[in-house]
């Protein structure tokens, strides 16, 4: 049996980027005056959904705005689910292949086009040469749309698909329209939406109507609809990929491609991984994983010492090698479960022999 308790994805990197970025390379220093009657109205909006997609199923909120002024980081609810600096929210997708696949980026509210800008690859951040992420740091949002909202109020949908843009600047949106795809374009590490909400050039939390200046603590008001409010529970953690596999993980990109999940085991593959790829790791957090044969037997487990630090994104596995004589015909079930003060959470996944 192998088996392997050490995290194996790279830490999502902490820029400090925030809207200024868009602000400054795209020229949203200026709305226009002659906005129509229907939208120019001198209250905040109320926003829906910015894409089509079903939270806790298939899209995950990532990171929140960072409300804490100081070199720390805390979301709304005065956790862990932000880093320093972050001016927006962070809904991502499952995986590289979810985003191929076409997630609709919508406008939140009724609109004016302002801003925007395409043309930019998606592509790993970290990947890039280091002469070519300077250039991208300076476009840090990559592909976006910038809405003017009337009022001083705008919200800016960023590191979409390239080539995805469906609006043109001046052109008058509204709540649903299609603006674009979720992406992973500019200075970013994953496949998501980077949604921000902003009064003049105040990035305003749209859950709570706090800005990075006032901290965390109560909600003094929520500008997401009721429709939006129906999805967007709070979550410190989320299970993105749960699977087998015939080889061991490289990291988290190998998780994160939609391509490593296998659902039918050879019978003389000569090793088998069991693998979770979740968000949201906290201090303390201890995590089993075991994987069970078609009679019930425990083939492999291992549980891991408690967490010493908060970490945004977490892989684990465990492994396998191939019994004699081959893997039995039926069922092998892979089981991960976290334990986070005296709570469980669990994620599982089935490979079949035949």
């Amino acid at each position: 049996m192998k088996k392997n308790n050490e995290p194996r994805s790279m830490p999502l990197f902490r820029p400090l980027l925030l809207c200024l970025t868009l602000i400054a390379s795209l020229g949203v220093l200026s709305v226009p005056t002659s906005l129509a009657d229907n939208i120019l109205k001198d209250r905040p909006p109320f926003l829906d959904l910015p894409l089509r997609c079903t939270l806790g199923a298939d899209c995950f909120i990532q990171h929140y705005i960072d409300l804490d002024p100081t070199k720390a980081a805390h979301d709304y609810r005065c956790g862990s689910m932000t880093y320093d600096g972050h001016g927006g929210t962070d809904i991502r997708v499952r995986t590289l292949a979810d985003m191929r696949s076409g997630v609709e980026v919508v406008a939140a509210a009724d609109g004016i086009v302002v801003n925007l800008r395409n043309g930019v690859p998606d592509t790993y951040f970290s990947s890039y040469s280091p002469e070519k992420k300077k250039e991208i740091y300076k476009i840090g949002l990559g592909n976006a749309v910038t809405l003017d909202h009337g009022g001083g109020w705008t919200s800016t949908y960023a590191h979409l698909k390239n080539n995805s843009i469906t609006v043109t600047k001046g052109q008058t949106v509204r709540k649903g329209d299609l603006l674009g795809q979720v992406g992973m374009s500019g200075l970013t590490d994953f496949p998501h939406l980077h949604f921000e909400l902003r009064r003049g050039q105040v990035g305003i939390d749209p859950f709570s109507g706090r800005d990075s200046a006032d901290g965390c603590g109560d909600i003094r008001q929520t500008y997401w609809s009721d429709l939006a409010l129906q999805q967007l529970d709070y979550r410190d953690q989320a299970f993105i990929n749960t699977g087998f596999s015939e080889t061991r993980p490289t990291g988290r990109r190998d998780l994160e491609s939609g391509d490593k999940a296998e659902s039918v085991l050879p019978p003389m593959a000569p090793t088998l991984f069991f693998w979770t790829y979740y968000i949201g790791g906290k201090q303390g957090d201890v995590v089993t994983l075991t994987i069970t044969g078609p009679e019930g037997q425990v083939l492999a487990t291992h549980t891991t010492p408690p967490r010493t630090r908060n970490r945004i994104a977490e892989t684990r596995y465990i492994g396998v090698k191939r019994p004699e004589g081959g893997w039995k015909p039926g069922a092998y079930r892979g089981t991960v479960l976290l334990e986070r003060e005296g709570q469980t959470v669990s994620d599982d996944a089935l490979i079949i022999a035949e």
